[in-house]
């Protein structure tokens, strides 16, 4: 009896620290579409679906593009506070003169806080 009693407990533990510990996970993480080949930090990125994570120390962060379990770029970056949330996630670009699209910024849904690239 006592047996079951702690593995009830237990099992009831487990599953509030995933419950609220999964959500902190996903504050540094995100999934984001390019929509066509971009350079970052003179890496070039096929177009695709990315998780992007990043390492912050405000307002500084490190910004790991993940495809496949495999980090394919890294870049460093800044978070600005724009004041108003955004209603979708957008990568924003800016064209080289050699004509290849360098990210400039990513933009969150439901977040206010963008990525800007120092590029």
């Amino acid at each position: 009896m006592a047996v079951r009693k702690h593995l009830g407990i237990l099992v009831v533990s487990v599953i509030l620290v995933l419950a609220y510990g999964i959500p902190g996970f996903a504050k540094n993480s995100r999934n984001i579409a390019i929509a066509h080949p971009v350079v970052v930090s003179g890496t070039t990125i096929p177009a695709g679906q990315y998780a992007l994570r990043w390492q912050a120390q405000s307002p500084q962060a490190s910004v790991e593009f993940v495809k496949d379990k495999k980090i394919v770029a890294s870049a460093q970056c800044k978070f600005e506070d724009r004041g108003k949330k955004y209603s979708a996630s957008t990568v924003i670009y800016s064209t080289s003169p050699d004509g290849s699209n360098t990210i400039s910024e990513i933009r969150f849904a439901g977040s206010s806080e963008v990525l800007v690239f120092n590029e």
